[in-house]
């Protein structure tokens, strides 16, 4: 199992930021829904609620799929690493 405190991918990730992450693109593209933020990620609400709250650690793949789904809505500059060329 992943240290939570081990970088979640190759850019240096956080849990923090993960979660940051994950709630900005709940929040501006999901209406704030869980569940249909959930349904996206192909997770349950249960574990979504769980990263918000803090007990369960957000892993890489779900940070993976969140910054395709922003890719996908054109909501990269939603991300706070996202870096203007």
């Amino acid at each position: 199992m992943r240290d939570e405190t081990e970088p979640l991918d190759d850019q240096g990730t956080s849990q923090e930021e993960a979660a940051e992450v994950l709630q900005i693109l709940r929040d501006e593209l999901f209406d704030g829904s869980d569940e249909a933020f959930a349904l996206a990620l192909g997770r349950t609400p249960q574990e979504v609620k769980a990263w918000f709250s803090g007990n369960e650690p957000v892993d890489a793949d779900v940070l993976l799929k969140a910054r395709g789904i922003a890719m996908e809505r054109g909501a990269e500059s939603l991300l706070p690493d996202h870096q203007e060329a």
